[in-house]
């Protein structure tokens, strides 16, 4: 449930970024810090991003994307692939012009959704399993006091 959660957080932040590239001016490191604001889980990453990305020639996000993305907690909730998506967005998060970044975070959007969908199926699974086995061990638990 909690990967679910995460995976939501993440698809919100592209929606927010891409928006924010649309329409409006900001710098790369006003809007790291407007995400970190409104996160939850990764409220501590973007901050970490946003007061990097204020030093001095530290270079864009994607430079330094990886080292701090081994800092957020929820990574190892995460499958390979969702791994795999938010690496390769930081790689090109600031560094592509406008139209091409809007582009790019919408694919980032549809291969997040898919797994999300997926993320939001096993959990549907996951839910039945664990009801069934809290009734078994129930039912086992009257069985061994009669």
């Amino acid at each position: 449930m909690l990967r679910v959660r995460v995976l939501e957080e993440w698809q919100r932040i592209l929606i927010e970024i891409s928006g924010e590239i649309s329409y409006s001016a900001q710098s790369m490191s006003q809007l790291c810090v407007q995400i970190s604001e409104s996160c939850v889980y990764g409220k501590k990453f973007w901050s970490d991003i946003a007061r990097k990305v204020e030093e001095k020639d530290a270079g864009l996000p994607g430079e330094f994307w990886r080292e701090h993305l081994s800092e957020y907690k929820y990574m190892e909730l995460l499958s390979a692939e969702d791994k795999n998506i938010i690496y390769q967005f930081g790689g090109s998060f600031g560094t592509l012009d406008i139209y091409s970044q809007i582009n790019e975070i919408e694919l980032f959007e549809k291969r997040l959704e898919q797994n999300l969908s997926e993320a939001r199926q096993k959990m549907v699974e996951q839910k039945k399993v664990c009801i069934f086995m809290g009734v078994i061990s129930g039912m086992m638990t009257g069985i061994c006091l009669f």
